[in-house]
């Protein structure tokens, strides 16, 4: 029975210390990225992703009192290569989608800055989006 628990402890600490791994292509913060830009992701000329424009920001503006919170959807293109893939997300879970797969990247659309109803002109509109490479 005593040489069963240090088998036992010695298997844990190898499953344990295999699950902390990080993976180096992964996004870790979200991104910020400003309307009509872009940004690499990996290597310098392989793969971006561009916030082109904002679809509807219906949200519930600033200070306000509202029977629905709203919901932004903004147009983004993935671009790798010469092959650009347009798509369109949601802050929000529904349609349409808050998060797509392109060619081995999830993308997540998670805030449309700055909140409706605060003070910005169009130069300051940023799109911040998790992005994991798989």
């Amino acid at each position: 029975m005593r040489s069963f628990f240090p088998g036992l402890f010695i298997l844990l600490a190898v499953v344990f210390s295999s699950c902390s791994k990080e993976d180096e292509n992964q996004y870790v913060t979200p991104s910020l990225i400003t309307l009509k830009t872009s940004i690499p992701l990996g290597a310098p000329g392989t793969a971006s992703l561009s916030f082109d424009e904002v679809v509807s920001d219906s949200r519930c503006p600033a200070n306000s009192l509202c029977s629905w919170a709203g919901i932004a959807i903004a147009k983004f293109i993935f671009t790798e290569g010469k092959e650009s893939y347009p798509f369109m997300l949601s802050v929000m879970p529904g349609f349409p989608k808050q998060d797509t797969m392109i060619r081995g990247y999830h993308i997540e659309f998670s805030d449309l800055k700055p909140y409706p109803g605060l003070i910005s002109d169009k130069a300051t509109i940023q799109a911040e989006v998790r992005i994991t490479k798989l």
